[in-house]
C-alpha cells in the first residue's frame, strides 16, 4: 500500500544561483539526484518552495511512501517503510539511527555551552551566577555564546544547575523527553 501523505521539508543548497528563484522542476531534479537515487520524478509532488536566502530554499513536498504494518495484540503497528523506489527499512532501525545522531548533536551543543562558560570564567575570573538555564544563557549570550543555545536536538529546553561554586551541570532530557531518567545527557563544567 502506497501512501502519498508524507510531507517533508528539504533544505537544498544552491551554487551560483543567488538571484534566480528555484522552480519546482529544478527542486524535483535536485531531490532525486544522486547519491540518494531513491526517488523518481513521479515519486515527488512539490507543494511549496520558500527561498530562505540567495543560496538556500526549503522545499515542501509529498513523497511516495509505502508502509508495512503488522497487527500486534489487535493493534496495527508500522514495522517497515519504503521511500520511493528504495528498499524497505525497519522503523526501529531508523529510530535508533536518528536517536544516535540527535544524541551526538546534543552533546555538541552542551560542549558549546561549556566552552562559553569557560570563556566567561577566563574573562571574569569566576563562574557565572544563574537561577536556571535560561538565566545562564542570558548571562553568556551574545558575548560568550555567539549563537543562543536553549534547546536540545529534540527541541526541548535544556536545564542547568550549579553543583558548587566551581561546577555547573548542563542537562538535556534526552530521547524520552523526560528529565531524571537513564537517557538524560549531561555535561559537568568544572574548568
Amino acid at each position: 500500500m502506497r501512501l502519498n501523505i508524507l510531507i517533508i521539508s528539504i533544505l537544498i543548497l544552491l551554487t551560483g544561483c543567488s538571484s534566480r528563484k528555484m522552480s519546482p522542476g529544478t527542486a524535483r531534479e535536485a531531490i532525486i539526484a544522486p547519491p540518494q537515487q531513491l526517488l523518481e520524478k513521479d515519486d515527488i509532488d512539490i507543494v511549496h518552495i520558500t527561498q530562505t536566502s540567495g543560496s538556500s530554499v526549503v522545499v515542501e513536498s509529498r513523497v511516495k511512501t509505502a508502509f508495512r504494518l503488522q497487527k500486534v495484540n489487535d493493534v496495527w503497528e508500522v514495522r517497515d517503510i519504503r521511500i520511493g523506489n528504495g528498499q524497505w527499512e525497519k522503523v526501529e532501525d531508523l529510530t535508533t539511527a536518528l536517536t544516535r545522531v540527535k544524541n551526538e548533536q546534543t552533546r555538541l551543543l552542551l560542549e558549546q555551552v561549556a566552552a562559553s562558560v569557560e570563556e566567561y570564567r577566563r574573562d571574569t575570573g569566576k563562574m557565572p551566577e544563574f537561577e536556571d538555564y535560561v538565566d545562564l544563557s542570558d548571562v553568556l549570550a551574545p558575548k560568550y555564546m555567539k549563537s543562543l543555545i536553549r534547546l536540545d536536538s529534540w527541541r526541548n529546553p535544556l536545564r542547568a544547575k550549579a553543583l558548587n561554586t566551581d561546577s555547573i551541570q548542563v542537562i538535556s532530557a534526552g530521547p524520552d523527553l523526560r528529565f531524571n531518567t537513564d537517557d538524560d545527557i549531561s555535561l559537568t563544567i568544572n574548568p
